[in-house]
Protein backbone atom coordinates (compact mmCIF):
# COMPACT_ATOMS: atom_id res chain seq x y z
CA UNK A 1 0.00 0.00 0.00
CA UNK A 2 1.40 3.46 -0.14
CA UNK A 3 2.83 5.63 2.40
CA UNK A 4 1.19 5.59 6.09
CA UNK A 5 -1.78 3.21 5.25
CA UNK A 6 -2.41 0.83 7.86
CA UNK A 7 -1.32 -2.44 7.01
CA UNK A 8 1.05 -2.53 4.31
CA UNK A 9 2.32 -5.92 5.17
CA UNK A 10 -0.05 -8.91 3.90
CA UNK A 11 -2.01 -10.25 7.05
CA UNK A 12 -4.49 -12.91 5.27
CA UNK A 13 -6.33 -13.33 1.88
CA UNK A 14 -9.94 -15.06 1.61
CA UNK A 15 -9.80 -17.99 0.33
CA UNK A 16 -12.92 -17.55 -1.84
CA UNK A 17 -13.35 -15.98 -5.09
CA UNK A 18 -17.06 -14.73 -4.00
CA UNK A 19 -19.07 -12.41 -6.63
CA UNK A 20 -21.79 -10.57 -5.97
CA UNK A 21 -23.49 -12.32 -8.28
CA UNK A 22 -27.40 -11.21 -8.77
CA UNK A 23 -26.62 -7.51 -9.00
CA UNK A 24 -23.87 -8.69 -12.03
CA UNK A 25 -25.43 -11.02 -13.78
CA UNK A 26 -28.41 -8.16 -14.49
CA UNK A 27 -26.46 -5.95 -15.56
CA UNK A 28 -23.91 -7.67 -17.78
CA UNK A 29 -24.46 -6.94 -21.37
CA UNK A 30 -25.69 -9.92 -23.56
CA UNK A 31 -22.37 -12.22 -25.12
CA UNK A 32 -20.48 -10.11 -27.80
CA UNK A 33 -22.38 -6.99 -27.09
CA UNK A 34 -19.48 -5.61 -25.84
CA UNK A 35 -16.49 -5.03 -28.11
CA UNK A 36 -14.45 -3.33 -25.88
CA UNK A 37 -13.79 -1.92 -22.33
CA UNK A 38 -15.72 0.73 -20.54
CA UNK A 39 -13.94 3.35 -21.95
CA UNK A 40 -14.19 1.70 -25.47
CA UNK A 41 -18.19 0.73 -25.05
CA UNK A 42 -20.40 3.56 -26.79
CA UNK A 43 -23.03 4.92 -24.08
CA UNK A 44 -26.53 4.01 -24.93
CA UNK A 45 -29.32 5.95 -24.39
CA UNK A 46 -30.06 5.06 -20.51
CA UNK A 47 -32.77 6.55 -18.80
CA UNK A 48 -31.24 8.05 -15.02
CA UNK A 49 -33.54 6.20 -12.34
CA UNK A 50 -34.69 7.91 -9.54
CA UNK A 51 -31.30 6.31 -7.66
CA UNK A 52 -29.12 7.90 -9.71
CA UNK A 53 -30.67 11.21 -9.08
CA UNK A 54 -30.16 11.13 -5.58
CA UNK A 55 -26.97 10.01 -6.08
CA UNK A 56 -25.87 13.06 -8.03
CA UNK A 57 -28.44 15.77 -6.21
CA UNK A 58 -26.62 14.37 -2.23
CA UNK A 59 -23.28 14.53 -3.63
CA UNK A 60 -22.92 17.67 -5.18
CA UNK A 61 -24.20 18.80 -1.78
CA UNK A 62 -22.68 16.91 0.74
CA UNK A 63 -18.81 17.52 -1.38
CA UNK A 64 -17.96 20.85 0.09
CA UNK A 65 -14.37 22.73 0.00
CA UNK A 66 -15.31 22.58 4.36
CA UNK A 67 -14.77 19.15 3.95
CA UNK A 68 -12.66 18.16 1.08
CA UNK A 69 -10.26 21.17 -0.17
CA UNK A 70 -9.98 22.66 -3.25
CA UNK A 71 -8.23 19.36 -4.72
CA UNK A 72 -11.39 17.02 -5.21
CA UNK A 73 -11.73 14.50 -7.74
CA UNK A 74 -15.03 12.55 -8.37
CA UNK A 75 -16.88 10.59 -10.69
CA UNK A 76 -19.59 8.11 -10.20
CA UNK A 77 -20.44 5.41 -13.23
CA UNK A 78 -23.88 3.28 -14.30
CA UNK A 79 -21.69 0.78 -15.07
CA UNK A 80 -24.42 -1.35 -17.28
CA UNK A 81 -24.89 1.64 -19.57
CA UNK A 82 -21.73 3.53 -19.47
CA UNK A 83 -23.43 6.73 -18.16
CA UNK A 84 -21.39 9.17 -16.40
CA UNK A 85 -23.75 9.72 -13.65
CA UNK A 86 -21.90 12.65 -11.51
CA UNK A 87 -18.63 14.63 -11.47
CA UNK A 88 -16.72 17.44 -9.64
CA UNK A 89 -13.57 17.44 -10.99
CA UNK A 90 -13.47 14.26 -12.75
CA UNK A 91 -10.97 15.14 -15.19
CA UNK A 92 -8.58 16.80 -12.92
CA UNK A 93 -5.57 14.53 -12.25
CA UNK A 94 -4.20 13.89 -9.03
CA UNK A 95 -2.41 11.74 -7.16
CA UNK A 96 -3.98 8.66 -6.64
CA UNK A 97 -1.79 6.89 -3.94
CA UNK A 98 -2.88 3.36 -3.85
CA UNK A 99 -5.30 3.26 -6.14
CA UNK A 100 -2.80 3.16 -8.78
CA UNK A 101 -3.17 -0.53 -8.10
CA UNK A 102 -6.07 -1.03 -10.10
CA UNK A 103 -4.66 -0.22 -12.89
CA UNK A 104 -1.67 -2.54 -12.34
CA UNK A 105 -4.00 -5.68 -11.50
CA UNK A 106 -6.34 -4.68 -15.26
CA UNK A 107 -3.04 -4.89 -16.85
CA UNK A 108 -0.88 -7.83 -15.38
CA UNK A 109 -4.64 -9.97 -15.47
CA UNK A 110 -5.46 -8.74 -19.03
CA UNK A 111 -1.57 -9.25 -19.69
CA UNK A 112 -1.22 -12.66 -18.47
CA UNK A 113 -4.79 -13.81 -17.76
CA UNK A 114 -5.70 -15.29 -14.53
CA UNK A 115 -4.32 -18.91 -14.61
CA UNK A 116 -0.90 -18.03 -15.23
CA UNK A 117 1.08 -18.99 -12.51
CA UNK A 118 5.26 -17.82 -12.16
CA UNK A 119 7.92 -20.89 -12.37
CA UNK A 120 10.80 -20.61 -10.20
CA UNK A 121 13.90 -23.09 -11.41
CA UNK A 122 17.16 -24.38 -10.30
CA UNK A 123 19.63 -24.82 -13.79
CA UNK A 124 22.71 -26.60 -14.08
CA UNK A 125 25.74 -24.56 -13.27
CA UNK A 126 28.72 -24.48 -15.40
CA UNK A 127 30.59 -26.99 -13.57
CA UNK A 128 28.70 -30.64 -11.96
CA UNK A 129 28.88 -28.74 -8.76
CA UNK A 130 27.20 -25.91 -9.20
CA UNK A 131 23.37 -24.92 -9.32
CA UNK A 132 21.68 -21.43 -9.59
CA UNK A 133 18.50 -20.82 -8.15
CA UNK A 134 16.49 -18.62 -11.08
CA UNK A 135 14.39 -15.97 -9.74
CA UNK A 136 10.85 -15.40 -11.61
CA UNK A 137 10.20 -12.60 -10.51
CA UNK A 138 7.37 -14.03 -8.02
CA UNK A 139 6.41 -12.28 -4.77
CA UNK A 140 4.89 -14.82 -3.10
CA UNK A 141 7.16 -17.74 -3.70
CA UNK A 142 7.46 -19.29 0.29
CA UNK A 143 9.53 -21.02 2.14
CA UNK A 144 7.90 -24.40 1.67
CA UNK A 145 8.40 -23.67 -2.23
CA UNK A 146 11.94 -23.24 -1.67
CA UNK A 147 12.47 -26.38 0.29
CA UNK A 148 10.33 -28.18 -2.15
CA UNK A 149 12.85 -26.86 -5.01
CA UNK A 150 16.09 -28.15 -2.98
CA UNK A 151 14.21 -31.53 -2.24
CA UNK A 152 13.83 -31.75 -5.57
CA UNK A 153 17.48 -30.27 -6.41
CA UNK A 154 19.16 -32.88 -3.95
CA UNK A 155 17.43 -35.83 -5.59
CA UNK A 156 18.77 -35.00 -9.16
CA UNK A 157 22.44 -34.17 -7.78
CA UNK A 158 22.32 -37.27 -5.55
CA UNK A 159 21.23 -39.19 -8.83
CA UNK A 160 24.69 -38.10 -10.47
CA UNK A 161 26.41 -39.18 -7.82
CA UNK A 162 26.98 -35.02 -6.58
CA UNK A 163 26.82 -34.21 -2.58
CA UNK A 164 28.62 -31.21 -2.60
CA UNK A 165 27.72 -27.73 -4.57
CA UNK A 166 28.23 -24.34 -4.56
CA UNK A 167 24.82 -22.83 -4.77
CA UNK A 168 24.48 -19.16 -6.91
CA UNK A 169 21.46 -16.63 -7.15
CA UNK A 170 20.52 -15.60 -10.50
CA UNK A 171 18.21 -12.09 -10.35
CA UNK A 172 18.46 -10.35 -13.34
CA UNK A 173 15.04 -10.43 -14.54
CA UNK A 174 14.58 -7.61 -12.82
CA UNK A 175 17.49 -4.82 -12.67
CA UNK A 176 19.32 -3.75 -9.58
CA UNK A 177 16.39 -1.74 -7.10
CA UNK A 178 16.57 1.88 -7.50
CA UNK A 179 13.84 4.52 -6.75
CA UNK A 180 11.03 5.18 -8.93
CA UNK A 181 10.13 8.97 -10.29
CA UNK A 182 8.47 10.55 -7.46
CA UNK A 183 9.28 7.95 -4.61
CA UNK A 184 10.66 9.76 -1.29
CA UNK A 185 14.24 7.85 -0.54
CA UNK A 186 12.48 7.25 2.89
CA UNK A 187 10.09 5.03 1.48
CA UNK A 188 12.39 2.28 1.05
CA UNK A 189 12.73 0.19 3.58
CA UNK A 190 9.90 1.65 5.33
CA UNK A 191 6.74 1.38 2.74
CA UNK A 192 8.60 -1.05 0.52
CA UNK A 193 11.27 -3.53 0.41
CA UNK A 194 13.84 -3.13 -2.59
CA UNK A 195 12.41 -4.92 -5.19
CA UNK A 196 14.06 -7.98 -6.87
CA UNK A 197 13.23 -10.38 -8.73
CA UNK A 198 13.97 -13.47 -6.05
CA UNK A 199 12.03 -13.04 -2.61
CA UNK A 200 11.28 -15.66 -0.22
CA UNK A 201 7.96 -15.21 2.12
CA UNK A 202 7.75 -11.42 1.74
CA UNK A 203 10.86 -10.88 4.23
CA UNK A 204 11.41 -7.55 5.17
CA UNK A 205 15.47 -7.52 4.46
CA UNK A 206 17.68 -5.56 2.43
CA UNK A 207 18.43 -7.89 -0.35
CA UNK A 208 15.86 -10.70 -0.54
CA UNK A 209 18.21 -12.15 -3.44
CA UNK A 210 20.74 -12.94 -0.75
CA UNK A 211 18.26 -14.25 2.02
CA UNK A 212 16.55 -16.72 -0.45
CA UNK A 213 19.59 -18.29 -1.90
CA UNK A 214 20.93 -18.85 1.42
CA UNK A 215 17.64 -20.45 2.70
CA UNK A 216 17.97 -22.63 -0.38
CA UNK A 217 21.75 -23.65 0.61
CA UNK A 218 20.86 -24.62 4.10
CA UNK A 219 17.47 -26.74 2.89
CA UNK A 220 20.26 -28.67 0.55
CA UNK A 221 21.93 -29.50 3.60
CA UNK A 222 19.16 -30.49 5.27
CA UNK A 223 18.48 -33.14 2.12
CA UNK A 224 21.61 -34.17 2.43
CA UNK A 225 23.77 -32.25 -0.35
CA UNK A 226 26.29 -29.63 1.28
CA UNK A 227 26.47 -26.47 0.18
CA UNK A 228 27.94 -23.19 -0.07
CA UNK A 229 26.60 -19.46 -1.01
CA UNK A 230 29.18 -18.16 -3.71
CA UNK A 231 26.97 -15.27 -4.80
CA UNK A 232 25.36 -13.97 -7.60
CA UNK A 233 25.70 -15.33 -11.23
CA UNK A 234 23.32 -15.43 -14.29
CA UNK A 235 21.99 -19.15 -15.27
CA UNK A 236 22.42 -20.22 -18.89
CA UNK A 237 18.75 -20.55 -20.55
CA UNK A 238 19.95 -24.10 -22.01
CA UNK A 239 21.14 -25.36 -18.41
CA UNK A 240 19.79 -28.50 -17.79
CA UNK A 241 16.37 -27.43 -15.30
CA UNK A 242 17.07 -29.60 -11.70
CA UNK A 243 14.11 -28.76 -10.26
CA UNK A 244 11.13 -26.34 -10.48
CA UNK A 245 8.43 -24.90 -8.97
CA UNK A 246 4.83 -23.19 -10.49
CA UNK A 247 3.94 -20.69 -7.64
CA UNK A 248 0.40 -19.28 -7.23
CA UNK A 249 -1.97 -18.48 -10.10
CA UNK A 250 -1.92 -14.98 -10.87
CA UNK A 251 -5.60 -13.86 -10.04
CA UNK A 252 -4.37 -14.58 -6.42
CA UNK A 253 -1.47 -12.44 -6.70
CA UNK A 254 -3.36 -9.89 -7.35
CA UNK A 255 -6.29 -10.72 -4.95
CA UNK A 256 -3.54 -10.49 -2.26
CA UNK A 257 -2.16 -7.20 -3.83
CA UNK A 258 -5.49 -5.51 -3.77
CA UNK A 259 -6.97 -6.64 -0.50
CA UNK A 260 -3.38 -5.66 1.54
CA UNK A 261 -2.74 -3.30 -0.62
CA UNK A 262 1.02 -4.76 -0.97
CA UNK A 263 3.51 -2.65 -3.15
CA UNK A 264 6.27 -5.48 -3.04
CA UNK A 265 3.44 -7.86 -4.75
CA UNK A 266 2.57 -4.44 -6.88
CA UNK A 267 5.59 -3.71 -8.55
CA UNK A 268 7.23 -7.07 -9.21
CA UNK A 269 3.60 -7.32 -11.37
CA UNK A 270 3.92 -3.80 -12.84
CA UNK A 271 7.75 -5.09 -13.79
CA UNK A 272 6.42 -8.57 -14.92
CA UNK A 273 4.14 -6.73 -17.63
CA UNK A 274 6.89 -4.38 -18.90
CA UNK A 275 9.15 -7.53 -19.58
CA UNK A 276 6.22 -9.38 -21.31
CA UNK A 277 5.06 -6.48 -23.65
CA UNK A 278 9.07 -6.06 -24.40
CA UNK A 279 9.27 -3.04 -23.35
CA UNK A 280 11.39 -4.19 -20.44
CA UNK A 281 11.83 -4.13 -16.03
CA UNK A 282 13.07 -0.59 -15.75
CA UNK A 283 11.02 1.56 -14.61
CA UNK A 284 10.88 3.84 -17.61
CA UNK A 285 10.23 0.45 -19.45
CA UNK A 286 7.32 -1.13 -17.43
CA UNK A 287 5.74 2.67 -17.33
CA UNK A 288 6.01 2.23 -21.03
CA UNK A 289 3.91 -0.86 -21.08
CA UNK A 290 1.63 0.74 -18.44
CA UNK A 291 0.37 3.08 -21.03
CA UNK A 292 0.63 1.06 -23.78
CA UNK A 293 -1.54 -1.58 -22.20
CA UNK A 294 -4.02 0.90 -20.95
CA UNK A 295 -4.50 2.27 -24.15
CA UNK A 296 -4.67 -0.98 -26.35
CA UNK A 297 -7.91 -1.81 -23.80
CA UNK A 298 -9.35 1.81 -24.41
CA UNK A 299 -8.52 3.33 -21.43
CA UNK A 300 -6.73 6.07 -20.61
CA UNK A 301 -4.06 7.29 -18.11
CA UNK A 302 -2.40 10.08 -17.39
CA UNK A 303 0.98 9.77 -15.66
CA UNK A 304 2.28 6.81 -13.70
CA UNK A 305 5.41 6.08 -12.44
CA UNK A 306 5.47 2.86 -10.86
CA UNK A 307 2.66 0.41 -9.59
CA UNK A 308 1.89 1.13 -6.39
CA UNK A 309 1.09 4.36 -6.67
CA UNK A 310 3.78 5.69 -4.04
CA UNK A 311 4.96 8.04 -6.63
CA UNK A 312 4.06 11.48 -6.05
CA UNK A 313 4.50 12.40 -9.52
CA UNK A 314 1.46 9.76 -10.43
CA UNK A 315 -1.31 11.17 -11.54
CA UNK A 316 -4.93 10.11 -12.30
CA UNK A 317 -8.27 11.63 -12.53
CA UNK A 318 -11.32 10.18 -10.56
CA UNK A 319 -12.90 8.84 -14.09
CA UNK A 320 -9.94 7.42 -15.70
CA UNK A 321 -10.20 5.41 -12.36
CA UNK A 322 -13.90 4.60 -12.05
CA UNK A 323 -13.72 3.62 -15.72
CA UNK A 324 -11.14 0.75 -14.67
CA UNK A 325 -13.34 -0.63 -12.65
CA UNK A 326 -15.99 -0.46 -14.63
CA UNK A 327 -13.71 -1.97 -17.05
CA UNK A 328 -14.43 -5.17 -14.54
CA UNK A 329 -17.87 -5.37 -15.81
CA UNK A 330 -17.39 -5.62 -19.30
CA UNK A 331 -18.70 -8.64 -21.37
CA UNK A 332 -14.94 -9.54 -22.80
CA UNK A 333 -13.31 -9.13 -19.54
CA UNK A 334 -16.09 -11.19 -17.37
CA UNK A 335 -13.10 -14.21 -16.67
CA UNK A 336 -9.97 -11.75 -17.08
CA UNK A 337 -11.16 -9.54 -14.44
CA UNK A 338 -13.31 -11.23 -12.63
CA UNK A 339 -10.85 -10.31 -9.05
CA UNK A 340 -12.15 -6.59 -9.45
CA UNK A 341 -15.53 -8.19 -9.19
CA UNK A 342 -14.47 -10.10 -6.27
CA UNK A 343 -14.38 -10.04 -2.64
CA UNK A 344 -11.72 -12.29 -2.59
CA UNK A 345 -9.49 -8.83 -4.10
CA UNK A 346 -11.43 -5.98 -2.96
CA UNK A 347 -11.82 -4.61 0.54
CA UNK A 348 -15.24 -4.68 1.47
CA UNK A 349 -16.79 -2.34 3.83
CA UNK A 350 -16.34 -2.34 7.35
CA UNK A 351 -15.21 -5.30 6.75
CA UNK A 352 -12.13 -7.04 5.06
CA UNK A 353 -8.91 -5.88 4.06
CA UNK A 354 -7.99 -1.94 3.85
CA UNK A 355 -11.60 -0.99 5.27
CA UNK A 356 -11.70 -3.11 7.97
CA UNK A 357 -13.61 -1.33 10.86
CA UNK A 358 -10.39 -1.98 13.02
CA UNK A 359 -9.09 1.06 10.32
CA UNK A 360 -11.99 3.09 11.41
CA UNK A 361 -13.79 2.45 8.01
CA UNK A 362 -17.25 3.13 7.72
CA UNK A 363 -17.88 3.11 11.04
CA UNK A 364 -19.65 6.72 11.31
CA UNK A 365 -23.08 7.22 11.07
CA UNK A 366 -23.18 8.28 7.85
CA UNK A 367 -21.40 5.37 6.23
CA UNK A 368 -21.87 2.10 9.07
CA UNK A 369 -25.39 1.62 7.00
CA UNK A 370 -23.32 0.71 3.97
CA UNK A 371 -20.99 -2.34 5.73
CA UNK A 372 -20.45 -5.33 3.38
CA UNK A 373 -21.95 -3.31 0.12
CA UNK A 374 -19.00 -1.77 -1.26
CA UNK A 375 -16.01 -3.02 -2.52
CA UNK A 376 -13.32 -0.92 -3.10
CA UNK A 377 -9.45 0.03 -3.33
CA UNK A 378 -8.44 2.51 -0.74
CA UNK A 379 -5.43 4.72 -1.35
CA UNK A 380 -3.42 7.05 1.18
CA UNK A 381 -0.25 9.42 0.84
CA UNK A 382 0.56 12.06 3.53
CA UNK A 383 -1.55 14.35 1.65
CA UNK A 384 -3.53 11.78 -0.63
CA UNK A 385 -6.40 10.06 0.25
CA UNK A 386 -8.40 7.98 -2.55
CA UNK A 387 -11.26 5.17 -2.83
CA UNK A 388 -12.24 3.61 -6.03
CA UNK A 389 -14.14 0.95 -6.24
CA UNK A 390 -18.34 -0.26 -6.96
CA UNK A 391 -21.47 -0.94 -5.09
CA UNK A 392 -24.92 -2.04 -6.14
CA UNK A 393 -26.93 1.03 -6.22
CA UNK A 394 -31.16 1.15 -4.62
CA UNK A 395 -31.64 0.75 -8.33
CA UNK A 396 -29.84 -3.06 -7.87
CA UNK A 397 -27.36 -1.56 -10.50
CA UNK A 398 -23.99 -1.55 -10.36
CA UNK A 399 -22.29 2.11 -9.76
CA UNK A 400 -18.64 2.41 -10.32
CA UNK A 401 -16.86 5.26 -8.44
CA UNK A 402 -13.65 7.26 -7.27
CA UNK A 403 -13.13 9.61 -4.94
CA UNK A 404 -9.37 11.32 -4.65
CA UNK A 405 -8.29 14.34 -2.44
CA UNK A 406 -5.18 15.44 -2.55
CA UNK A 407 -3.70 18.34 -0.58
CA UNK A 408 -4.83 17.39 2.70
CA UNK A 409 -3.50 15.35 5.55
CA UNK A 410 -4.47 12.27 5.00
CA UNK A 411 -6.43 11.54 8.88
CA UNK A 412 -9.28 9.54 9.46
CA UNK A 413 -11.60 11.80 9.48
CA UNK A 414 -10.63 12.70 5.97
CA UNK A 415 -10.84 8.92 5.34
CA UNK A 416 -14.23 8.78 7.15
CA UNK A 417 -15.41 11.37 4.92
CA UNK A 418 -14.91 9.43 1.53
CA UNK A 419 -17.00 6.67 3.12
CA UNK A 420 -19.21 8.58 3.76
CA UNK A 421 -19.48 9.27 -0.13
CA UNK A 422 -19.04 5.81 -0.97
CA UNK A 423 -22.15 5.17 1.30
CA UNK A 424 -24.07 7.68 -0.83
CA UNK A 425 -23.80 6.00 -4.16
CA UNK A 426 -24.68 2.98 -2.68
CA UNK A 427 -27.69 5.23 -1.54
CA UNK A 428 -27.95 3.88 1.51
CA UNK A 429 -27.31 7.52 3.23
Amino acid sequence: MTALHPGRRLTSVLAACALVGAALAAQAPAAGAATGDSAARPATTYARTAADKRIASALSSRVTTTRFGSSFSGAVMDSGSNTLLWSKGGDSALMPASTTKLVTAHNVLTTFGPAYRLTTVVRQGSASNRVVLVGSGDPTLTSTALDALASSTATALRAKGVRSVRVYADDHLFPAPSLATGWKSSYVPRDITPVRALVRSQRHVDDTTVDAAVYFRDRLGAHGVSAGYWGRARASTSAAVLASKAGYRMDTIVNQMLLSSDNEHAEALHKLVGIRLGKGASWSGAATAQRARMVSRGLTLTALYDGSGLSRSDRLSSVQLARVVDAAFDARNSTSLASLRSTAAMPTSGRTGTLQSDYGRFVTAEAKCAVGKVYAKTGSLSDAVSLAGWTVGQDGRVKTFAFVVNGRSSTLTLKQSIDMLAATVNGCY
